[in-house]
C-alpha cells in the first residue's frame, strides 16, 4: 500500500483545488518559506483525524483551517482534503483496490467524513488506519520539531516514540480508558451500594406488607368472585320467585275475587232455597193436619157404613145377595180410588221425567258447551304454543345476532372480537338505548355512526388499524375518548326552538348511556333536533336558518343548507334497530306466555268443571230411566184395574137385576162418601209425597250448596292466607332485592346485567355461601391492609434487584477491567520489550553506517518496569568518547535523532512516512548519507519530504514546488526528475 493522491480545496493556503500525485518511491515537496509547503503535512494529518487546532498550527477552532481569503479573494464556505491509497495489496481490511478517504469542514463547524464517496464517522476511519502504522499519532509523520523533541525530552518522555513503534499506544490508550472506567466503577459502587443499604431497610417491611396486601387481594378477588356471582344468582332466583310470586297474587285476585262472587250467589240460592223449604214444610204440615182429618172423617164413614151393612143384614130377606152386592160395589169404588191415585201418581211421575228429560237436555248442553268451548281453547293453545316456539327462535336469532355482532360490518367485528387489541370498547350503536318512539329518529340521526367503535386513546386506534391493515380485513371508523369533543346546539337557537310546535328535544336527551360515552354521544348526536312531523320540521329548519340537523320521528332528514333526506326506513337495519326489534319481540312472547297461562287456567277450570256435570247428567239420566220405567208400571197396574173395574160393573150389573134395589142409597151414599174421601187423603198424601220430594230435593240441593260454600270458603280463606303470606314475601323480596343490588353497586360498582354476564357459579350454592362467610372472616382477620405496599414494594425491589444486579455487574465489569488492565500490561510488556531490543539492535547498526563509525546505544532507565521505565540515547560519534547526547554538537544531534528514526523504520517499516524537514542542520555530508539510506529504505516505505535542500532535493524522483505567486494562495508546480 502507497498513498497514491493527495487533494486539497479551500484549507488553509490551498485556495485552489490542487491535486499532488505521488509515486511509491521518494518525493519532494520544495518552496521558500511562507509558501505553504507544510501545510501539505497539516491536510495529511488533519484527513487522519487529528483534532487539535493547535497541532495544525490554529488559533481557535477548526474552521481555522479553511482558507480565510486574501486580498484579492473572499474567504471559502469549506475546507476539502482527500487521501488516495493504493490499496491492490489489500494492506487495509477493505474490499477495494483503492480507498479514497475525505474530510471536509464548514463555516459552521460541521464535520464530515466519508470513505470512497459514502458519508461515515472518524471512528470508521480510525478502525480501518489501525494497526497499520498510518495515523495521526504514530511516528509516519515526522517534523523538524518533533526531531527536536527526540534529542531534547526527558528519557521518561521519550519512550512514546518506542510506544507508537511496539504498537502498544493503542493498548496504553484502552488501558487509560479502563482504569478511567474503572475509577468511575468504584465510584458508582461506593454510591449503589449506599443506596442498596437504605434500600434494605425498606425491602423487608414492604416484602412483608405486599405479601399480606397480596394475599388480601387474592382473596377479595376470590371473594368477589363467589359473592358477585352468588349474589347474581340470588337476584335471578328472587326475581324469578318475585314474578312468579307477583303472576300468583294477581291468579289468587281473580280467583278470590271470583269465589267471592260465586259464594255471593250460592248464599243467596242458599237463603231462597231456605225460604223454599220452610213454606214446603208449612204447607207439607198443614196438609198432614188436613190428612188426619181426612182420615178421621173416612174412617167414621167406613165405621157408619160398616153399622148400616150390619143392620141391613136382618133386613133383607136375601142377605148373601145384598152383602156379595155390597162387597162388589164396594170393591169398584175401592178400585175406582186406585185407579184415581194411580192416574195422580202418573201425572206426578210425567212430571218428574218431564223434569229429568229437561234436566239431562240441559247437562247435556252444559257438557257440549264445555267440550266446544275446550276444542276451541285447544285450537287456540295449539296456535300460542306455535307462535311462542317461533318467537323463541326470533328472539334467540336476534339476540345471536346482537351478542355476535352480525349486523355489523365484517371489519367491526374482527376488531371488537380480537382479545389482543387495548382500549376497545364498544361500536356507539351498542353503548346507547332507545325509547320505542324515538327508535327510527336516533337510528337516521345516527346512520352509519352506528357501527363506529369507541377506544380509549389514540394509540388504540392505531394498533386497530394497523391489524386492519396487518390483515387486509377492510376499514374502520374509531372515535378515541381522549380525542372526541361534544357538540351542541349554542343556547340561543335552543331557547328559539324549545317553545316551538313540534319541537321534541335534542338527540342526545333522547337516548341512555354510560356517562364515560358522554363526549361520543353528544359528538354524534348533541347537535341534531328531533321534531314531530316533517312540516314542522321544515318550518324550524327556516327559522334557524339550516344551521343544524333537524329529523323527524318517522326518519326524514333535514340536512345544515336545507337539503332533505326521506323514504322508506323499513329496511335500514342497524343494532338500534335489532335493539329494538327483539324489546319488541320479547313484549310479544311474553304476551303470548300469558295468553298461554291463561287459556291453561281456562281448560283446567273446564276438565274442573266436566265431572260435576258428568255426574250429574248420569244422575239424571238415571232418574228419567226409573222414572219411565215407574211410569210403565204404574200404567200396567192402571190398565188392569180398568179391567178389574169392567168386570165389578158387569157382575154389580148381573146382581143388580137379580134384586133391585138390594142396596139401599144411604149405604150407596155412604160407600161413595167413603171413597171419596179416599181419594181425596189419595191426593192429600200425592201432593205430600210430591212436596217432600221438592222439599227433599231442595235440602239435597241446599247441603250441596251448603257443602260448596264450606268448600268454597274453606278455599277462599286458604287463599286469602296464601295471598297475605304472598304479599308479605313480595315485600321481603323487594327489599332483598333493593339491599342486593345496592351491594353489588355499592361494594363492586357493578350492575347486575354485568354481573350476570360475567360471574358464573362453579360451586354449588350452600358451598359459595360458607365460602364467602370463610373468606371474610379471613378478611378480618388480615386487619390494617396496605394495598400500596404492592406497587410500593415493586418499584423498590425491582430497584433493589437491579441495584444489586448492578453492583454485581460493576464488581464483574472491575474484576474484568482488572484482567483487561492486566492482560494489556502483559501485552504491552512484551512487545515494548521485543521493539525495545530490536530498535537497540537496529539503531547501533543504522548509527554507525550513517555516522561511518562511532557507537550507540538505548538504555532503560528502569529495567524491572518496562510500563514506566524512560529511555537513555548513548551516542559516540567517530572520534569523541561521550557519555550524554547533550554533549553532542547540533547537528550530530538531529543526525542521531534520524539515525534512531531510521531504526525504527527498519524494526517497523510504514506504508508512507512523511519528513518534514528533519534534515535541516545537517550538512552536506550527513544530508548525502540521509540521501542515500532514504534510497535503501524506499524499496519497504514510500517517502515524502518536505524540504529546501538543493542535497536532499536530488534523491526525490518527482519533485513538487509551491509557491505563492499571489499574496495569501499557494500554488503548486510539479517536476518529474526521472524524465531529466
Amino acid at each position: 500500500m502507497y498513498l497514491k493522491k493527495i487533494m486539497a480545496s479551500g484549507f488553509k493556503s490551498f485556495a485552489d483545488k490542487i491535486i499532488i500525485d505521488l509515486t511509491d518511491g521518494i518525493t519532494g515537496i520544495v518552496g521558500p518559506n511562507g509558501s505553504g509547503k507544510s501545510n501539505v503535512v497539516d491536510a495529511v494529518r488533519w484527513v487522519l483525524g487529528e483534532q487539535s487546532i493547535k497541532s495544525l498550527r490554529g488559533d481557535g477552532a477548526m474552521t481555522d483551517v479553511i482558507f480565510s481569503g486574501s486580498k484579492s479573494r473572499g474567504a471559502m464556505n469549506n475546507a476539502s482534503v482527500t487521501l488516495v491509497f493504493d490499496n491492490s495489496d489489500h494492506y487495509l481490511n477493505v474490499a477495494y483496490d483503492e480507498v479514497a478517504i475525505r474530510r471536509r469542514v464548514y463555516k459552521d463547524g460541521t464535520n464530515e467524513y466519508s470513505i470512497n464517496g459514502e458519508k461515515c464517522r472518524l471512528k470508521d476511519i480510525s478502525e480501518i488506519l489501525m494497526d497499520t502504522g498510518v495515523a495521526k499519532e504514530s511516528f509516519n509523520i515526522i517534523s523538524q520539531g518533533k526531531i527536536e523533541e527526540i534529542i531534547s525530552s526527558k528519557a521518561s518522555d521519550r519512550r512514546v516514540i518506542f510506544e507508537e513503534a511496539a504498537g502498544v499506544l493503542k493498548y496504553k490508550k484502552r488501558k487509560e480508558d479502563a482504569l478511567n472506567k474503572l475509577a468511575r466503577t468504584h465510584e458508582n459502587m461506593s454510591r449503589v451500594e449506599d443506596i442498596i443499604k437504605e434500600l434494605e431497610e425498606r425491602v423487608n417491611p414492604l416484602k412483608e406488607q405486599r405479601e399480606k396486601a397480596i394475599l388480601y387481594q387474592e382473596k377479595m378477588s376470590e371473594l368477589e368472585n363467589i359473592e358477585v356471582a352468588l349474589i347474581a344468582h340470588d337476584i335471578k332466583e328472587i326475581n324469578t320467585k318475585y314474578q312468579d310470586d307477583k303472576s300468583r297474587i294477581e291468579a289468587l285476585n281473580i280467583e278470590i275475587e271470583s269465589l267471592s262472587t260465586t259464594s255471593s250467589s250460592n248464599e243467596t240460592k242458599v237463603l231462597s232455597s231456605k225460604v223454599e223449604i220452610s213454606k214446603l214444610e208449612e204447607k207439607i204440615k198443614s196438609l198432614q193436619l188436613d190428612l188426619i182429618e181426612k182420615n178421621k172423617e173416612a174412617e167414621k164413614i167406613n165405621s157408619d157404613k160398616n153399622l148400616l151393612i150390619e143392620r141391613q143384614k136382618f133386613m133383607t130377606t136375601d142377605s148373601k145377595i145384598h152383602n156379595e152386592l155390597i162387597d162388589l160395589k164396594e170393591n169398584k169404588l175401592k178400585i175406582e180410588s186406585e185407579i184415581n191415585n194411580l192416574n195422580l201418581e202418573l201425572n206426578n211421575n210425567d212430571s218428574l221425567i218431564n223434569k229429568s228429560r229437561k234436566d239431562v237436555s240441559s247437562y247435556e248442553s252444559d257438557v257440549s258447551k264445555l267440550k266446544n268451548e275446550r276444542n276451541k281453547l285447544d285450537l287456540e293453545l295449539t296456535s300460542l304454543v306455535r307462535t311462542k316456539s317461533n318467537l323463541e327462535h326470533q328472539v334467540e336469532h336476534i339476540k345471536d345476532s346482537i351478542d355476535n355482532n352480525s349486523i355489523l360490518p365484517y371489519a367491526v367485528r374482527s376488531v371488537l372480537d380480537n382479545p389482543k387489541l387495548s382500549g376497545i370498547y364498544n361500536t356507539i350503536g351498542n353503548v346507547v338505548n332507545v325509547d320505542d318512539n324515538y327508535m327510527v329518529a336516533i337510528s337516521v340521526a345516527l346512520g352509519f355512526g352506528t357501527s363506529y367503535v369507541i377506544v380509549e386513546n389514540e394509540e388504540s386506534a392505531k394498533s386497530a388499524i394497523k391489524y386492519l391493515k396487518d390483515n387486509n380485513i377492510g376499514r374502520v371508523t374509531f372515535f378515541p375518548l381522549s380525542v372526541i369533543k361534544s357538540k351542541n346546539i349554542d343556547s340561543d337557537t335552543f331557547s328559539l326552538i324549545s317553545k316551538e310546535t313540534g319541537f321534541i328535544n335534542v338527540a342526545s336527551n333522547l337516548v341512555k348511556y354510560d356517562k364515560i360515552y358522554q363526549s361520543i354521544i353528544e359528538n354524534q348526536l348533541g347537535n341534531i333536533i328531533v321534531v314531530d312531523n316533517i312540516d314542522n320540521a321544515n318550518r324550524l329548519s327556516k327559522k334557524i336558518n339550516h344551521r343544524y340537523r333537524i329529523v323527524t320521528l318517522s326518519g326524514e332528514m333535514l340536512h345544515v343548507g336545507g337539503s332533505i333526506t326521506g323514504g322508506n326506513v323499513a329496511n335500514n337495519k342497524s343494532v338500534i334497530t335489532e335493539k329494538y326489534e327483539l324489546e319488541e319481540s320479547i313484549k310479544k312472547l311474553n304476551n303470548t306466555l300469558d295468553s298461554i297461562k291463561d287459556i291453561e287456567n281456562k281448560i283446567n277450570d273446564i276438565d274442573n268443571s266436566f265431572r260435576p256435570i258428568e255426574d250429574k247428567l248420569y244422575l239424571a239420566h238415571k232418574e228419567l230411566i226409573n222414572y219411565e220405567e215407574l211410569g210403565n208400571i204404574k200404567t200396567n197396574e192402571l190398565r188392569e184395574l180398568k179391567g178389574k173395574l169392567e168386570k165389578l160393573s158387569s157382575n154389580i150389573s148381573s146382581l143388580d137385576n137379580i134384586k133391585n134395589d138390594s142396596v139401599t142409597k144411604e149405604e150407596e151414599k155412604l160407600l161413595n162418601d167413603y171413597y171419596k174421601k179416599i181419594d181425596e187423603i189419595n191426593k192429600i198424601k200425592n201432593e205430600l209425597d210430591n212436596l217432600t220430594y221438592t222439599k227433599d230435593s231442595l235440602k239435597e240441593d241446599l247441603e250441596q250448596r251448603e257443602f260448596t260454600i264450606k268448600k268454597e270458603n274453606s278455599i277462599y280463606s286458604s287463599k286469602s292466607k296464601e295471598l297475605k303470606d304472598l304479599e308479605i314475601e313480595l315485600n321481603r323480596m323487594d327489599v332483598k332485592l333493593d339491599n342486593l343490588l345496592n351491594k353489588l353497586s355499592e361494594s363492586y360498582s357493578m350492575t347486575y346485567e354485568h354481573a350476570s354476564k360475567y360471574y358464573h357459579l362453579d360451586i354449588e350454592v350452600n358451598d359459595a355461601r360458607l365460602k364467602t362467610e370463610t373468606l371474610k372472616r379471613s378478611l378480618k382477620e388480615l386487619g390494617n391492609v396496605n394495598l400500596d405496599s404492592i406497587e410500593e414494594y415493586e418499584t423498590v425491589s425491582k430497584r433493589y434487584e437491579f441495584l444489586l444486579n448492578q453492583k454485581e455487574d460493576l464488581t464483574n465489569a472491575s474484576n474484568t477491567l482488572l484482567s483487561i488492565i492486566e492482560e494489556m500490561d502483559t501485552v504491552m510488556t512484551r512487545e515494548f520489550a521485543s521493539t525495545f531490543k530490536l530498535i537497540e539492535e537496529n539503531f547501533s547498526t543504522t548509527f554507525k553506517e550513517l555516522f561511518k563509525g562511532g557507537n550507540a546505544s538505548l538504555k532503560l532507565t528502569d529495567p524491572d518496569n518496562l510500563l514506566e521505565t524512560g529511555i537513555e540515547i548513548v551516542a559516540s560519534p567517530p572520534g569523541k568518547k561521550l557519555t550524554s547526547i547533550s554533549l553532542l554538537s547540533g547537528g550530530e544531534k538531529t543526525f542521531t535523532a534520524i539515525s534512531l528514526l531510521f531504526a525504527i523504520l527498519k524494526s517497523r517499516p510504514v506504508p508512507f512516512c512523511i519528513l518534514d524537514e528533519v534534515e535541516a542542520a545537517l550538512d552536506e555530508v550527513n544530508v548525502d548519507s540521509f540521501g542515500k539510506y532514504l534510497k535503501n529504505l524506499q524499496a519497504k516505505t514510500q517517502f515524502i519530504l518536505i524540504t529546501h535542500k538543493k542535497r536532499t532535493m536530488e534523491y526525490a524522483d518527482i519533485l513538487y514546488g509551491i509557491t505563492m505567486q499571489e499574496s495569501g494562495v499557494s500554488k503548486l508546480v510539479s517536476v518529474k526528475l526521472e524524465n531529466i
